[in-house]
């Protein structure tokens, strides 16, 4: 017998968890048996722990009261191991444009300055490396990941399949309506603050909006092609302030971190340009992350 709707959704649900859980312990266990993970797994990892959070949030929205006190700690536990992950992927990330070739190349004088800062940034990402692994083999062994898994055994609330399109649909809302903010604060003053906020909100919407491309049976990205130009643009001048903020101090005044903020300046130029010629609902149309069947707004929305 086919499911009603309802049930179908929170099957779909249940088994986009089970599906991210996934991949999340088994990333975990490969940075725990590697001494030196890979940036690109560790920036995997992080991503995975992202989209399964915003899962996680909606099935904690279908459960009971009590329910989702037994769940919401586990979560918590989820969002300081995604911070330890992001702080390690940092300092990847100063590395790899340092190491790469999409930054100025310093002139002679100043290049054995630039060098000592790349073993400095080796030295932290490897003792960084060593705690995160620490925290991550302590937070497998207290069962976090089985508690995840227990959790999906849990019943929803009577009903809550029937509500399940109306809460992702007012989470959408609420993540638009952010972007919205955020983009219309970034448009009148772009500072940097402003900018990362924006850049953190794009990023949010995103990720709602794969989970919910997956919950719709789309299995693709559905956000706009012009969000995600904006959010990869973002993301370099976010790369750039942290390359920026981690010089040390007699790096500051040489002509390598002149031409460095002078890239900086040309990449935030050109986002402000962006934000005044084009307005959010122009980037990502009537502010929906991508066609499905949960949409609701109507053309004068």
């Amino acid at each position: 017998m086919v499911p009603p709707a309802s049930t179908a959704r929170i099957l779909r649900l249940a088994q986009e968890l089970d599906r991210l859980l996934a991949e999340v312990a088994g990333s975990v266990d490969d940075v725990i048996d590697h001494a030196h993970p890979t940036p690109e797994s560790l920036h995997e990892l992080h991503r995975e722990m992202r989209r399964l959070r915003h899962a996680l949030a909606l099935w904690v929205e279908v459960l009971g009261a009590r329910q989702r006190d037994l769940v919401r700690p586990l979560d918590q536990r989820l969002k300081r191991l995604a911070r330890l992950i992001g702080r390690v992927r940092d300092r990847d990330v100063v590395l790899d444009l340092l190491e790469g070739g999409s930054l100025p190349r310093p002139v002679r004088e100043d290049a054995a300055l630039v060098a000592r800062l790349r073993a400095r940034l080796r030295d932290d990402g490897r003792t960084g490396r060593e705690l995160l692994r620490v925290f991550l083999r302590s937070e497998r062994d207290a069962h976090l990941f089985e508690g995840l898994r227990e959790s999906l055994e849990l019943t929803p609330r009577a009903g809550s399949g029937n509500q399940l399109a109306a809460l992702l649909e007012e989470e959408v809302d609420r993540r638009d309506a952010r972007v919205r903010a955020a983009h219309k604060k970034a448009r009148q003053r772009p500072t940097s603050n402003r900018l990362h906020r924006l850049r953190i909100q794009v990023r949010r919407l995103r990720h709602l909006s794969e989970v919910r491309s997956r919950l719709d049976g789309a299995g693709r990205d559905g956000f706009p092609p012009a969000a995600r130009r904006l959010q990869a643009r973002l993301g370099r001048l976010h790369d750039l302030d942290v390359v920026l903020a981690d010089l040390d101090p007699d790096l500051k005044s040489t002509d390598w971190a002149r031409a460095l903020r002078r890239e900086r300046r040309s990449v935030r130029n050109s986002i402000r340009t962006t934000l005044r010629e084009h307005r959010w609902p122009e980037i990502a149309p009537r502010g929906v992350p991508g066609p499905g069947p949960l949409r609701r707004r109507t053309a004068s929305a």
